[in-house]
């Protein structure tokens, strides 16, 4: 665990920030009770850090290395207990080597405290149980509040949790008592910021997670959906250590009535079903269903010391899911290694705040505009005097956080830039473009590159994004 912070400590400095990394950042520098498309954990962390240590890439990316070591260290714990020391090391070396887990110790996002909290909820748990004592649960209850403020996924622990008691004697014992009950309303004194702002701000956010998202259900169920959540979660792990987690968590199903292996069904099976049933009807990215992989883990390692898995498959699984890792860490830093270049989303951000830059500069007073949230956000990050940027809610689009920190009324008859990721589409996010820029004269784009693909005459560059620049004269929306 400590090599691999350290390695990561290093590593982190390496990268331009990921846009989403950059927007969490920008939430900690507008600090609030919670924010419209994600509860605020991930911010706070950041900032705090950041008080101490700055605000560099390594610096911002601290909080990551803070949650995936708290979620080694629960980890750890709960397979201590489950497993026995030689399955805790087992354990937290699988995960560690995963590129699931490997890179959540260098990109923050809101699922890295998640993760986190999930562990520690798992660990007060199952220590409850072995225990039984139900003061745990006060610790388990808190810790699934704290992880629903990293993420609205939190909240699946709460039923989870009530099953890992349901089906245990000692638990429907704690059950009787007050214990379960006020470490839920712990969770939700957790919680409370979100409650808290949604209350504030006509349940917004709430709206957007569940209202907005279910509105793509309408169309009926679509296979393809399925099928494209499936390979994305073939991913995630890697292909063979996936396979053989899912089959892990539904076997151990049939062996509930064992600790380790119950708890490794019920923190992973339930979620894994619901996610896999949602995907039907909308598109689950692929890092929704990350909660499921630390039980499906402890799944996989229980019927491992029993000595149920070949050893081809076991060497197997981890082999390629280290190699995987090692790659995807080599591929973002090194431009001469094969990669998808339109995935490489950490590349290009300052040259593009250079060539802004200069056009600010022959532009006296611009505004500026980044069409969505992650153009926007990475151009107040890179540019020297960090101005004030406007996301798509100044073209017609989806603003998100930025519609309560901009107006764009105040853009009304100036002349400023606007700038478009294609990798972003246009249509979506910024669909009045040309109707809100009365005068919309286009400028040079700026190509990004990586090398890769070998030919007799050797590495050939790869285009990463053509981003596309305009200077606009802005028309405000008519007021409502």
């Amino acid at each position: 665990m400590a090599a691999s912070a350290l390695f990561h400590v290093w590593y982190a400095g390496l990268l331009e920030l990921s846009p989403q990394e950059a927007y969490y950042w920008l939430y900690g520098q507008r600090l609030d009770w919670s924010y419209f498309d994600h509860p605020p954990l991930a911010a706070w962390t950041i900032r705090a850090l950041g008080e101490l240590l700055g605000d560099s890439e390594r610096a911002i990316r601290s909080a990551a290395l803070l949650h995936t070591s708290l979620f080694s260290l629960f980890f750890f714990l709960t397979a201590r207990r489950l497993l026995g020391p030689r399955g805790a090391v087992a354990a937290v070396g699988l995960a560690l080597v995963s590129p699931l887990f490997s890179l959540g110790q260098v990109i923050i996002t809101p699922d890295v405290p998640l993760l986190a909290m999930w562990a520690a909820a798992m660990y007060f748990t199952v220590r409850a149980l072995q225990e039984e004592r139900g003061e745990w649960l006060l610790l388990a209850g808190l810790a699934t509040g704290l992880a629903a403020l990293g993420k609205y996924t939190g909240w699946l622990l709460a039923p989870q949790i009530f099953l890992c008691l349901l089906l245990d004697p000692r638990g429907r014992r704690q059950l009787r008592s007050p214990w379960p009950w006020l470490g839920l309303l712990l969770g939700f004194v957790a919680f409370g910021p979100v409650l808290y702002w949604n209350a504030t701000h006509g349940w917004a956010s709430f709206g957007f997670q569940v209202g907005d998202r279910a509105a793509g259900a309408r169309s009926g169920p679509r296979l393809t959906n399925f099928l494209r959540f499936a390979g994305l979660q073939l991913a995630v792990p890697s292909p063979i250590l996936a396979v053989a987690l899912v089959v892990a968590a539904f076997g151990a199903l049939r062996r509930r009535a064992e600790l380790a292996f119950r708890v490794g069904a019920l923190f992973s099976v339930p979620a894994l079903l619901l996610f896999a049933g949602v995907s039907f009807f909308v598109w689950v990215k692929g890092n929704w269903p990350i909660v499921v992989w630390p039980g499906a883990m402890l799944a996989a390692l229980a019927f491992w010391q029993e000595g149920r898995a070949p050893r081809w498959l076991v060497r197997s699984a981890v082999g390629l899911a280290a190699f995987f890792s090692v790659y995807l860490h080599l591929g973002a830093v090194l431009p001469a290694l094969p990669y998808p270049a339109r995935d490489d989303t950490t590349r290009g951000w300052r040259a593009l705040a250079e060539r802004v830059q200069a056009e600010r500069q022959a532009l006296p007073g611009a505004f500026l505009i980044g069409c969505y949230y992650k153009t926007a956000t990475l151009l107040h990050y890179y540019l020297p005097d960090r101005p004030e940027t406007f996301s798509s809610e100044a073209l017609g689009g989806n603003g998100l956080q930025y519609r309560y920190w901009t107006d764009p009324r105040t853009l009304d008859g100036r002349t400023g830039l606007v700038v478009v990721d294609p990798r972003d589409r246009e249509s979506k996010w910024c669909p009045a473009l040309r109707e809100r820029c009365v005068e919309l004269t286009p400028l040079p784009p700026l190509p990004i590159e990586r090398t890769g693909m070998w030919n007799p005459g050797g590495l050939v560059p790869r285009g990463v994004v053509a981003f596309q620049l305009y200077r606009c004269r802005y028309r405000a929306a008519p007021a409502p």
